[in-house]
């Protein structure tokens, strides 16, 4: 039950992380294309109404030199305020921005070479509208207008070249950053299941330990790990705690007349028998060889006295796999009661087992239990002789 919920702990803790990586690569796919794009948009979007600035400088010069009034020449000290207040943001947003600086220097440069002139294009429209000089208004106004219409397309192809550039930079990122995570997620993925074969293998060595590699009951050291557990709870809760001891009679002659094999298959068959005539909270183990114990937790002298006669009797009555399927087995049984004088397995095995030799020296196929020893089973004379009661 605990490695079963280890196991789904595992796996929803991985199932988490691949979760969390998913969630993390999309949100930063998102926002990084988002925060590239926005800042390409807005540079862009700068560049393409400062194009059209050049537009309207070729119109309002158009407009003036057809007629030389104030109006026109208001319009054009408004445009060439416009023109300024453009030239100035965008070289801002070049000298904040992460393009590179020797590519748009060059621009810049004619930017600022351009606001240089903005003074000598209002001093021509002075001088044009007061009828002094009308050709230098068309010289310095067309000239500011190509450096314009050149500047702002020269910036707007690179813009866009870099955007280009951006992109599929960020989707070898993109590539790079999944890839990492897949990564990632595998080796955690392979560290979790190492350690999940780890906890396996620990806890098969751990049941090798404790479980008897034939029977599959528990074996002598895994009885004494759980008798000081019963113990130390019998101690505190003063509840009965007893054992049963068992041991087969004349197994050798099995063994000797049908070979090992099949006394392997007789000792498997009586683990079975005894699984089930016990309860939940009872414990078999095989001692070694012929001889099993069961541990009984909250059983008093009565009751593990009729668990012992019940055992014998189906023990008699056992079928026999393979070859030795016509002989009869029998089996010899020492019950034992914890005290509270006892100090803990070792003192009650020692009784358990002086009543289970006691038992094999009247004869066999019997159960010897209580304070003084009392016996259950067929007497010596009468094999199928009635059953005793314990004494009290």
């Amino acid at each position: 039950m605990a490695g079963r919920r280890l196991a789904l702990l595992m796996i929803a803790a991985f199932a988490l992380l691949v979760v969390l990586a998913l969630l993390a690569v999309g949100g930063y796919i998102a926002e990084a294309r988002r925060h590239v794009g926005a800042d390409y948009t807005a540079m862009t979007t700068d560049v393409v109404r400062a194009q059209e600035d050049a537009v309207r400088l070729r119109l309002t010069l158009d407009s003036l030199r057809a007629s030389p009034d104030p109006l026109h020449a208001e319009q054009l000290e408004r445009q060439l305020w416009v023109i300024e207040l453009r030239i100035r943001g965008i070289t801002r947003l070049l000298q904040r921005s992460q393009l590179p600086r020797d590519e748009y220097r060059p621009l810049v440069a004619e930017l600022a070479r351009l606001e240089s002139r903005l003074p000598a294009l209002r001093r021509a429209m002075a001088a044009f509208v007061t009828g002094r000089d009308p050709r230098r208004l068309v010289e310095v106004g067309g000239e500011l207008e190509e450096g314009l219409a050149w500047a702002y397309s020269e910036l707007n192809e690179r813009l866009l070249e870099a955007a280009a550039g951006q992109r599929r930079m960020m989707e070898r990122l993109t590539l790079a950053v999944i890839a990492l995570a897949g990564v990632a997620v595998l080796m955690i993925g392979g560290l979790m299941l190492a350690l999940w074969r780890i906890y396996q293998q620990r806890e098969a060595l751990i049941q090798q330990s404790r479980t008897d590699p034939l029977t599959g009951l528990d074996n002598r050291r895994h009885l004494y790990e759980v008798a000081a557990q019963e113990f130390a709870r019998y101690r505190r809760d003063a509840g009965p705690l007893s054992l049963v001891l068992i041991d087969l009679d004349h197994f050798k002659r099995i063994n000797d007349a049908y070979g090992h094999p099949t006394g392997d298959a007789v000792l498997v068959a009586l683990a079975r028998t005894l699984l089930g005539e016990v309860r939940e909270v009872d414990r078999v183990a095989r001692l070694g060889g012929e001889e099993f114990a069961v541990l009984l937790p909250d059983s008093d002298p009565a009751g593990a006295a009729r668990l012992a006669e019940r055992i014998r009797a189906r023990i008699a009555c056992l079928e026999l796999p393979e070859r030795a399927a016509g002989e009869r087995l029998t089996a010899s049984l020492g019950v034992a009661t914890a005290t509270p004088q006892m100090a803990g397995l070792e003192a009650l095995y020692a009784v358990a087992d002086r009543r289970l030799y006691r038992a094999k020296a009247e004869g066999r196929d019997r159960v010897v239990a209580g304070v003084e020893g009392d016996v259950l089973g067929p007497s010596p004379a009468s094999p199928q002789a009635e059953r005793v009661r314990p004494s009290p």
